[in-house]
């Protein structure tokens, strides 16, 4: 008998799906998973190690999300229309305000 094992380090969802840092390197078929709770003070994830696994998620899943261009031009444009509204309301105030003497 032939046996193989491999030790992955891997995050425990709260729906009990395990995310694997890697792809084993074993032949498809039965396996006996064995779960041990992480050292204390290993890797810690930041929100840049999040963010990324959330594009990756995305990517796998066909999303390829928006490219910065893209972003800077939505930016522009939000900028363009809120200095456009603000002389809109500028003038209405200058217009509506009332004269004392």
């Amino acid at each position: 008998m032939n046996v193989s094992e491999e030790t992955i380090e891997a995050t425990l969802d709260s729906n009990g799906q395990l995310r694997l840092t890697h792809q084993p390197q074993m032949s498809p078929g039965p396996v006996r998973v064995t779960i041990r709770a992480g050292a204390a003070g290993g890797p810690r994830r930041d929100i840049a190690d999040v963010i990324r696994e959330i594009a990756a998620e995305q990517r796998s899943r066909g999303f390829p999300g928006r490219s910065a261009a893209d972003l800077r031009g939505e930016d522009g444009a939000r900028l363009a229309e809120d200095a456009e509204r603000d002389q809109e309301l500028d003038a209405a105030r200058c217009g509506a305000s009332p004269r004392r003497a």
